[in-house]
């Protein structure tokens, strides 16, 4: 019982709800990017909200499967066909042995989730199966897919159909806005520079992973003569570089840091940076 892929993606990764609990051993969490979608795509196929399933990242996958089974397709948009016919995957696909889902052209977002019905059959690690590519573990042996790949399913079974209602799928917008809460180093800006980094917009650069996002922006003037020894650091953390630039910490980023950190991304808020494209303005709206 399994999934053959015939074509892997630039970046598809097997993750499930996160692992937690290692930071002291400097495991950062990793897990979904966009938890709101993941969850989503495993509740459509009745899978718990944490179950493994894949990550897709900007270009789509292929696959056939060898038993009847059911997926559900969510986060980014793509144009998708079942044997080479058209079809709206944002909801349940019923499979049958032998069939061919193929993802094509990406339309909206960034990064989309494939659940199988019943999960995958994978090791953990550290109580996860998420892939961490920065230290070869998890996932499928510690890596992005593959052409040629095969994922063992675990318990492959068919679903009642659903689908997802349009106004609920990822919207194509130019503008987005983040909340986040001051960071520890919040007070040491000066009230200029504040405004400043709460009034100008953020772009994500080409420069940007799972492990963090550099932004492109006017640069930010760190507090004066300051120097801190290195700190805990969390998905979501804007930390400033001495040059003036930002970097926004994601869920492979490393758990501590050495520059002043300014705002936190709210947890809640998280999945929007995730299906944010680069030349598309981030604003942060700074609950104080």
């Amino acid at each position: 019982m399994k999934a053959t892929f015939s074509q892997a993606g630039s970046f598809t990764t097997i993750q499930d709800g996160g692992r937690f609990g290692m930071a002291h051993l400097g495991f950062p969490p990793s897990g979904f990017m966009d938890a709101v979608s993941a969850r989503l795509a495993n509740r459509l196929v009745a899978n718990e909200p944490d179950e493994a399933l894949l990550e897709i990242t900007w270009t789509g996958v292929e696959f056939s499967v060898d038993v009847a089974c059911a997926v559900a397709l969510t986060g980014a948009q793509f144009a998708c066909t079942l044997n080479g016919k058209p079809i709206d995957t944002y909801g349940v696909v019923s499979l049958q042995a032998g069939d061919c889902l193929r993802m094509g052209q990406l339309l909206s977002g960034v990064r989309a989730y494939l659940s199988f019905a019943g999960g995958l059959s994978l090791p953990k690690v550290g109580r996860s199966v998420s892939t961490l590519t920065l230290a070869g573990l998890g996932g499928l042996h510690g890596r992005p897919l593959q052409a040629g790949d095969e994922l063992p399913l675990k318990q492959p079974q068919q679903v009642t159909q659903r689908a997802v209602p349009a106004w609920y799928r990822w919207p194509q917008q130019n503008i987005h806005v983040v909340r986040a809460l001051p960071g520890p180093e919040f007070a040491l800006f000066e009230s200029g520079v504040i405004q400043q980094a709460l009034s100008q917009p953020y772009q994500i650069s080409q420069d940007s992973n799972r492990q963090g996002f550099r932004l492109q922006s006017s640069p930010i003037q760190g507090p004066e003569g300051f120097h801190m020894v290195s700190s805990g650091l969390l998905p979501g953390t804007l930390q400033v570089t001495p040059d003036g630039q930002t970097i926004l910490v994601m869920h492979d980023g490393q758990t501590t840091g050495g520059y002043p950190r300014l705002l936190v991304v709210k947890q809640d808020e998280l999945h929007k940076l995730a299906q944010i494209r680069p030349h598309q303005d981030i604003y942060f709206f700074c609950e104080r």
